[in-house]
């Protein structure tokens, strides 16, 4: 409290209610395999464009492209990224390289050494020329060429680190090129004689440029959490929502189990499972979806079955791919437009746009066996087209509570959601004063999720419950230095089945 030591009036600012901003759910996670692009790092990408831009878009060697194109196109607005390939031989050491070429002086002797700015073989499309540059002497331009057209150009460049005065050279080739060029890095070449590359002169890329994808196991996608890389790439970031991996390089379960145990330990995130491709809607043994979801239980992630069928981009024909892609971003189209509550399901929010048809059709009572198991189906419906018609978990039989998709993810925004916003507590006066407060902050959170429609009930009371107060914060508690706040909800379900009843009306005489 102030001290006050002259008569007069005085102000003081009281705290007032800390309200609670629940955190985002529309947030996509992919890791997969990509043309180019950094090896086991996660990239914020924002749109498709910005996709294409640090991953190269979309390729005939897996289908990470694919998955993203989908996301967007079916609503997503921002995910990350994370590149993978495989590990051979030392964890920290990609098998993937970065094409390389040698630019020799006028005495064909080497001075510089151009690296693709990212691993792959795309890095063999490029190529360095070099011409006169505008200010003549001993400066020369480099113009960067991708399958002989020129994408970048840097004139008046310098071999020279100091200028006359002894100063940093502002033209020095490696300061002009590196961490500006979006397409290559400028060093030395080994005993570089530092002359000015050869003028008119064309160098390719043509050493190493290596993907790096033969041998692609499990944990090539997992990745290590020492390392973080691969799935353990998004260990730092807390904005992560909806994870998939659509590159599963093995046909049974145990990436899926994998990824769903990563989720469970984040307790932030949810798992978008796909299948193996032409697994059979019938029957329990291998080769079928049934035998396929056998053993996996968690309620952090769900399982979509069949694949689908898209206009490919890239020729025009029709290409069969994973689900993983369409259903995150009908996921992240549903929390925006509708909440997190919304189960992404149904001929509204479950209609994809782009999908034509689905690998195999799945009759609605093969679906009836499919569905009880937490397989969620995409099926075909006159005038709805493709629809998710599902919104079970994995969790289906063993955590009934949490048997919904949309139950799971909206527990996980609220407990986030109130965890995040509650970190003022921490070294408060654990005191009746601090119960009421946080009692009375975390009430106007969970009134503001009922009026939106996930809380079931005619009022808050009926809706939920917040208990902070000396019964469930006794001195043993409060001498160990905790603070106990119960929370209960009840969340709205969906209507998984709509019956309805018609009888004949007797006519009156």
């Amino acid at each position: 409290m102030p001290e006050y030591l002259s008569p007069g009036v005085y102000i003081e600012e009281v705290r007032g209610q800390q309200p609670i901003e629940g955190v985002g759910t529309s947030t996509g996670a992919f890791v997969g395999l990509a043309t180019k692009g950094p090896i086991g790092k996660a990239e914020l990408v924002a749109n498709w464009t910005q996709f294409v831009d640090k991953f190269g878009g979309l390729t005939t060697d897996g289908y990470l492209g694919y998955a993203v194109y989908q996301f967007f196109a079916e609503g997503g607005t921002r995910c990350y990224v994370v590149r993978t390939c495989h590990y051979s031989g030392d964890p920290k050491k990609p098998d993937a390289t970065s094409a390389n070429g040698i630019l020799k002086d006028a005495q064909d002797a080497a001075t510089l050494k151009a690296t693709a700015s990212s691993p792959g073989k795309w890095g063999k499309t490029l190529s360095v020329k070099i011409e006169t540059a505008s200010d003549g002497g001993n400066l020369f331009k480099m113009i960067i060429l991708q399958n002989s057209v020129e994408v970048e150009s840097f004139d008046n460049l310098s071999m020279s680190e100091k200028d006359a005065n002894n100063q940093p050279n502002e033209n020095y080739v490696e300061s002009r090129i590196d961490g500006i060029s979006k397409f290559i890095f400028i060093d030395l070449a080994t005993n570089s004689t530092k002359n000015p590359p050869k003028q008119n002169t064309t160098f390719p890329l043509d050493q190493d440029g290596v993907d790096g994808i033969t041998g692609l196991i499990q944990s090539d996608f997992i990745g290590d959490e020492s390392l973080q890389n691969g799935l353990h790439a998004f260990d730092p970031i807390d904005d992560i929502n909806i994870v998939a991996i659509p590159d599963s390089p093995v046909t049974g379960n145990g990436l899926v189990k994998e990824a769903t145990t990563y989720c469970e330990n984040r307790r932030d995130c949810f798992f978008v499972a796909d299948p193996p491709i032409g697994l059979k809607p019938s029957g329990v043994g291998n080769g079928t979806i049934r035998g396929f979801k056998q053993g996996l239980t968690s309620m952090y992630g769900a399982l979509y079955y069949p694949w689908v069928i898209i206009n490919d981009p890239l020729n025009g024909t029709r290409k069969t791919i994973p689900p993983s892609g369409a259903v995150a971003g009908s996921y992240s189209k549903t929390d925006i437009t509708r909440g997190v509550h919304k189960a992404p399901a149904g001929t509204i929010d479950g209609a994809l746009n782009i999908a034509v048809d689905v690998e195999t059709l799945v009759a609605k009572g093969e679906q009836d066996s499919l569905n009880p198991e937490g397989i969620n189906v995409i099926r075909s419906f006159p005038d709805a087209g493709l629809v998710i018609w599902g919104a079970r978990t994995l969790a289906s039989k063993t955590n009934p509570e949490y048997r919904y998709v949309n139950i799971r993810r909206l527990f996980i925004f609220l407990e986030e959601s109130i965890e995040e916003a509650t970190q003022y507590v921490v070294f408060e006066p654990n005191s009746p004063a601090l119960w009421g407060t946080v009692k009375r902050d975390i009430s106007a959170f969970l009134t503001t999720v009922w009026r939106s429609g996930a809380l079931f009930g005619l009022s808050p009371e009926e809706a939920f419950f917040v208990k902070v107060d000396a019964e469930n914060n006794p001195p043993e508690v409060r001498d160990a230095g905790r603070l106990i706040i119960d929370v209960g909800v009840a969340p709205v379900k969906p209507a998984e089945f709509v019956i309805i009843r018609f009888s004949q009306k007797t006519q009156l005489a």
